[in-house]
């Protein structure tokens, strides 16, 4: 039995009791979580009101956003630096919010040069702070790991190796599975999503996932078109384009009619996408975290701008850039990273998979076991019970 919620929030003499939460997300992975969260979040506390950064999913949930996804999305470091004047007047308007005390906590996802100035305005009015499904600090830039420790009450992670990675650093870290299985839909049809997506009886289908920003799209989408012409030279396959909710088709749509490369473009539907495809060639990312939910074998590429990636390396710590293989500790999905990101590599790897059934089913056998690590479904509830419970503590101790 939890303490009494009717005071979660500290209110102002004379002002009636509000409970009020900001979340800031910048990706459509984050407003992913974001989405499902919130609805948990609203399911315990009555009344709650939850504002900030977010996209489609948050506001469906019932969140209130001063600012969309689209607006903070950025990639590489030359992104950021173009949308500079907007993010500090962003930044200036989520620390004059924050100022005011009217929030009783504020929950992070992802945006990490963001959200941990975020972090610090929160903390220097009193307010609690939850980092949920934490950007991969372990990675890359550990330095900021300090302001983490400084500034964050409770870091919810989201892979079973972070738990004890940040506790070993003297951070409130806790493990309760990954989100994203709550999203794999139930009693998938994948013979008729793969009718739906051009694929005729034992007919492989291979999908191309390029990434959910215009820039990733631009430069992945492009070299997968290509590898996707190379593929069919050697065997038959059909073709089917993953599209973002936060990219507009047409965009896509115009890629392939460029290439002249004969896809189905779907809008919104990667899970369908991922459960109804032989293979998947993705962009790196929460995308490939996903296909290993859904049991998919897949291939990741990734490219950014040359400054980015010349940065990066200097300041990764990790062996493997996709997400399933760090779960892994090995290379489950084989990566082709900048330079080797091309079509003629992407072609030579995807067929050494589509021409060989025991290839796939060896890798598949191995995704089991990277979403068995995972956890099980429940993890948005079980954190937002977590938050829940940690705010009403405060609340009692305060009384």
């Amino acid at each position: 039995m939890l303490p009494d919620l009717d005071n979660l929030i500290r209110p102002s003499a004379g002002k009636p009791i509000a409970r009020k939460i900001m979340l800031i997300t910048g990706e459509e992975s984050g407003d992913l979580y974001a989405g499902r969260l919130v609805s948990e979040l609203i399911r315990r506390i009555p009344g709650l009101v939850v504002e900030g950064i977010g996209g489609p999913r948050f506001r469906a949930a019932g969140g209130t956003s001063f600012y969309d996804i689209k607006q903070m999305a950025a990639v590489g470091f030359g992104g950021p630096l173009a949308k500079l004047g907007f993010y500090l007047g962003a930044l200036r308007e989520v620390k004059a919010r924050l100022a005011t005390g009217q929030y009783d906590g504020v929950v992070l996802i992802d945006l990490p040069d963001f959200n941990l100035r975020v972090a610090k305005a929160a903390d220097a009015a009193g307010t609690p702070v939850f980092y949920y499904v934490a950007p991969q600090f372990w990675a890359w830039r550990r330095y900021r790991i300090r302001t983490v420790q400084r500034f964050v009450d409770m870091m919810i992670v989201a892979l079973p190796f972070e738990e004890e990675f940040y506790k070993g650093r003297g951070i409130n870290a806790r493990f309760f599975g990954h989100p994203l299985l709550d999203e794999l839909p139930e009693g998938i049809d994948r013979e008729s999503l793969r009718r739906e997506f051009g694929a005729g009886p034992g007919e492989l289908l291979v999908g191309l996932m390029p990434g959910s920003r215009e820039s990733e799209v631009e430069r992945h989408l492009p070299m997968m078109l290509e590898a996707l012409r190379l593929i069919r030279k050697r065997t038959p396959v059909r073709g089917v384009i993953a599209c973002a909710e936060s990219i507009d088709a047409t965009m896509v749509e115009g890629e392939a009619k460029r290439a002249r490369i004969e896809s189905r473009v779907v809008r919104g539907k990667s899970w369908e996408v991922m459960n109804a495809c032989d293979f998947l060639i993705a962009k790196s990312g929460t995308t490939t975290l996903q296909a290993a939910i859904a049991g998919t074998p897949t291939m990741l590429v990734y490219k950014v701008d040359m400054i980015s990636y010349l940065i990066a390396r200097a300041l990764v710590h990790v062996k493997y850039a996709g997400l399933p293989n760090l779960v892994a500790d090995e290379e489950v999905m084989p990566e082709l990273l900048q330079g080797e990101a091309t079509a003629e590599n992407i072609a030579t790897v995807a067929l050494s998979y589509l021409t060989d059934p025991r290839k796939r089913m060896a890798q598949k056998e191995k995704l089991a076991g990277i979403r068995a690590a995972l956890g099980e479904r429940g993890a948005s509830a079980r954190a937002a019970e977590a938050m829940v419970s940690f705010l009403a503590r405060m609340s009692a101790d305060r009384r």
